[in-house]
C-alpha cells in the first residue's frame, strides 16, 4: 500500500515523509561490546540507534 493512499485514523502514529526502510545488523565480541557501551553511556544520549546514526553521520 503506498503511502499517499494510507488514510490515517486517530490512533496510531504518523505516516512519514520520508521512512526510514534500510537496516543493517553487526555483531561484536564481549570487548567490542564493552567499547560501545561505555562510549554510549559516555555520550549521554537514550537511545542508542540515535547515538549510531550520531557517530556514522554527524
Amino acid at each position: 500500500m503506498k503511502d499517499e493512499t494510507r488514510i490515517r485514523s486517530a490512533a496510531g502514529r504518523k505516516v512519514l515523509a520520508d521512512p526510514r526502510t534500510h537496516r543493517y545488523y553487526l555483531c561484536l565480541n564481549d570487548s567490542e561490546n564493552e567499547k560501545f557501551l561505555t562510549m554510549f553511556e559516555q555520550s549521554g544520549m537514550k537511545n542508542k540507534a540515535e547515538f549510531i546514526f550520531a557517530r556514522i553521520f554527524g
